[in-house]
């Protein structure tokens, strides 16, 4: 067997045969490579001097697409109709990449699917989900993302219900809270899964992101935010921001992003100028707190990136380092491993 050695030293909490492919991101700190199976595997250390190792396993746009029997016996038009004309993961052909990325996953303290997991809101895929994540993967926190809320995903048939009604299916679905939720590991890393959607924060969820910050200050944990949606980075680095990664079918490297401002076509970030006030407040909140937030993980966009938000730390000039990952559903499979040290 063949341990893979990142740029920072002997990373590999197990023993993993890869090719010899090995390939910088684009930041040109983290480390990409392919298993042996074909999966793509991306590493990210994080020093935070918390005295002990933490392994966080993450994932994210699975895009299952499946509709069950339950499905053709309901007969939604919306979801028959999209059931017929979305072909992309069609057949739930993105579990057998989810099953071969997680492989690599089961020495994880932790592990965060960053929302898309669902291609569309349907029976099988809630079925599937049941089977493939919730029951073989006990206490994972998954993420929501604007396909779980959604019926009509390239169908012929308009929807019929409103996001906020998807959204109440989901909640009664989920087996943790859908907008928040952290969980506090080896004593030292706070993980927190939120809903950012449309670049849009709850109150409740805006409340109990201040109070685990609070709670990190006081008791010396570092945080680490996972969201289905980057947040802007206010650096001008990154108003025409691009990714040179080309890995898999659908890759978009070389199409400019401007997340400094937040203005994406097809996506609002975080703390762009048109969020509401409670949005806003979560973001300022977030980029202030550098001090115990350690990390910010994304995805949406499809394709391995890294970088630097600009932010404070106790009132000083910071960066917490924003990483965006592949989707799962791309190639043989696409997860990141991220230590924290």
């Amino acid at each position: 067997m063949c341990v893979i050695l990142s740029a920072k030293g002997a990373f590999s909490m197990k023993e993993i045969k890869v090719n010899e492919e090995i390939i910088s991101c684009d930041n040109g700190k983290d480390v990409i490579y392919t298993a042996e199976n074909g999966v793509y595997i991306r590493d990210v250390l994080i020093n935070a001097g918390i005295g002990c190792e933490v392994l966080i396993g993450n994932i994210s746009d699975i895009h299952i697409n499946y509709c069950n029997a339950e499905d053709f016996k309901e007969s939604d038009p919306v979801v028959l109709s999209t059931c017929e004309y979305r072909r992309w993961c069609a057949g739930a052909s993105s579990v057998m990449k989810l099953r071969r990325s997680l492989e690599f996953l089961d020495d994880a303290d932790q592990i965060v699917i960053n929302g898309d997991t669902l291609d569309y809101l349907s029976k099988g895929v809630l079925e599937l989900m049941d089977l493939e994540i919730w029951d073989k993967i006990p206490g994972v926190i998954a993420t929501v993302g604007g396909h779980e809320r959604a019926k009509q995903m390239q169908g012929k048939v308009r929807e019929t219900s409103t996001i906020e009604d998807h959204m109440k299916e989901l909640e009664k679905y989920w087996r943790h809270d859908i907008y928040y939720y952290s969980k506090l590991i080896k004593n030292k890393v706070l993980v927190v899964g939120l809903c950012d959607d449309r670049a849009i924060i709850t109150k409740g969820t805006l409340e109990k992101l201040r109070a685990d910050i609070e709670l990190s200050r006081k008791n010396g944990y570092i945080m680490l935010l996972f969201a289905h949606e980057p947040i802007k980075t206010n650096n001008p680095a990154h108003a025409n921001y691009t990714t040179d990664m080309v890995l898999t079918e659908g890759d978009t490297s070389g199409f400019p992003y401007d997340f400094c401002s937040g203005n994406i076509k097809g996506s609002r970030l975080l703390g762009w100028e048109t969020c509401d006030a409670t949005s806003k407040e979560a973001y300022e909140l977030i980029v202030n707190s550098a001090d115990v937030i350690k990390g910010f993980f994304g995805a949406h966009f499809h394709n391995d990136m890294h970088m630097d938000i600009l932010a404070k730390a106790n009132g000083e000039d910071a960066v917490i380092p924003q990483y965006i990952t592949t989707a799962t559903a791309y190639g043989e499979g696409h997860l990141m491993r991220i230590l924290v040290k």
